[in-house]
């Protein structure tokens, strides 16, 4: 029979672990560890609120702010939420 390697040897692109390392790692994960190697968001962890904001500023005074957020609402549900201000002084024209 063949045993794999007492330590972690990288070969090429693959990297064996030992039977020691291996019950290591699987001993140690949780629900809520391997939840979050997922992207799942945890109990507990606040509502999840991702966007942006941002600003502008250009000649002759023009200038504006944005923003948008997307927040959950429970499993089946969100609400996205945006704001936007701006001025835009364009010059005048003599009459």
């Amino acid at each position: 029979t063949t045993t794999a390697p007492a330590t972690t040897q990288p070969t090429g692109d693959t990297i064996r672990l030992s039977d020691r390392e291996r019950d290591a790692i699987l001993n140690s994960n949780t629900v809520e560890s391997a939840a979050a190697a997922r992207g799942e968001r945890l109990p507990g962890t606040g509502p999840g609120i991702h966007g942006e904001i941002g600003a502008m500023i250009g000649s002759n005074g023009t200038r504006g702010v944005y923003g948008t957020a997307s927040i959950p609402l429970g499993d089946n549900a969100g609400a996205v939420i945006s704001f936007e201000s701006s001025q835009y002084n364009w010059p005048r024209r003599a009459r």
